[in-house]
């Protein structure tokens, strides 16, 4: 899959006619992924509702809602949600390589070697690159890249 136009055409029933996603190309496999679970744990009669998806602060941001879900689907779409958040500050947004966090004068952006630099300025990695979320029942989460997945893990030193 290379383009949105793509992703769209394999998503109708997702991504309506026209809906405008606000990131560059590199995302599309992580939002092709996450899609995949959506369509494949959607009940019948379920409504799923993309507001916006959309490049933030160097990473992927999904805003959406499914209604008329049960409770299994409700937690494949939050966990598939996290990891495809999760996956941006390592998937370069241009082009879909490995990336790291970083930090071009003040603009967070998740990019590749190859991506570093842009009119004429340097990305350099982000100090505090690591991704870690809170679950809504309080238990903390990092995304492991070798695993591809979200681990449980200790809840960071400033959260408490």
């Amino acid at each position: 899959m290379k383009t949105w136009n793509d992703l769209k055409a394999k998503y109708p029933q997702l991504l309506r006619a026209g809906f405008l996603i606000e990131c560059h190309e590199g995302w599309i496999g992580i939002l092709d992924d996450y899609f995949a679970v959506i369509d494949r744990e959607m009940p019948d009669g379920a409504v799923y509702e993309i507001r916006q998806i959309k490049e933030k602060m160097g990473s992927l941001r999904i805003y959406d809602s499914l209604y008329g879900e049960t409770l299994s689907s409700v937690r494949a779409v939050t966990d598939a949600h996290a990891l495809a958040e999760a996956r941006s500050y390592y998937t370069c947004e241009y082009c879909g390589k490995p990336g790291v966090w970083s930090n071009r004068r003040g603009y967070l952006t998740t990019v590749c070697e190859d991506h570093a630099v842009r009119d004429g300025y340097r990305a350099e990695p982000y100090v505090d690159s690591d991704y870690t979320y809170r679950e809504t029942d309080g238990t903390w989460r990092r995304y492991d890249p070798d695993l591809d997945a979200l681990v449980d893990v200790e809840a960071p030193g400033w959260s408490r």
